[in-house]
């Protein structure tokens, strides 16, 4: 009895989701694979605030991978779009204050952006000029600005955010290699984090 329960508990992990989705009621084998699957922060995420995670995947499926679903290139445009926004985010932070338009941030450049910034953003605006003169002349120039910029994107998307984004694929209930919003929404309902 317990080697058939076995074999029908691996037959529910290798079945097609939505094959075992379309049963009456699916059992807690298909339960337990599809746990077994999901990242314990994603359950956790699901779970704590279903919601927004239902918002978050949302915008992650239909606005990388469109009606057809998400696929797992298309996650790896999402974070480099998100890398690039980020550096562009960087990029434009000291380059107000490029005056004269050489691409080059100069402290007397800085000094004039300074005098109209609140109290807060004059300490950011200094720590990032610093961060950005790795050569310490006091000019932030465009190479350096760049290289600060990039360094400041790729620790700005967290690993844990982008492992987040990957494990979306865990959703891929049918197995053709694309994550749809009604696959999350149907494990959402199998996991008890109804959306």
């Amino acid at each position: 009895m317990r080697w058939i329960l076995l074999m029908m508990s691996l037959v529910a992990c290798l079945m097609p989701w939505r094959a075992a989705l379309a049963q009456d009621a699916p059992g807690q084998a298909l339960v337990d694979a599809l746990i077994a699957r999901t990242p314990g922060a994603t359950l956790n995420r699901m779970r704590a605030r279903p919601h927004a995670f239902v918002e978050e995947a949302a915008g992650l499926i239909l606005g990388y991978g469109g009606p057809q679903g998400l696929s797992k290139a298309d996650i790896e445009t999402a974070i480099a779009a998100e890398h690039a926004r980020l550096r562009a985010r960087e990029m434009r932070r000291l380059l107000e204050a490029d005056l004269n338009d050489d691409l080059a941030v100069t402290r007397a450049e800085l000094d004039v952006l300074l005098g109209a910034a609140s109290a807060t953003m004059r300490g950011r605006l200094l720590v990032w000029h610093r961060a950005a003169d790795t050569d310490r002349d006091g000019t932030a120039s465009w190479a350096e600005l760049r290289r600060h910029a990039s360094a400041t994107a790729r620790t700005g998307l967290s690993a844990e955010a982008a492992a987040a984004m990957r494990a979306m694929m865990t959703f891929d209930m049918d197995g053709d290699g694309r994550v749809v919003l009604d696959e999350v929404l149907d494990a959402m309902t199998l996991l008890g984090a109804p959306a």
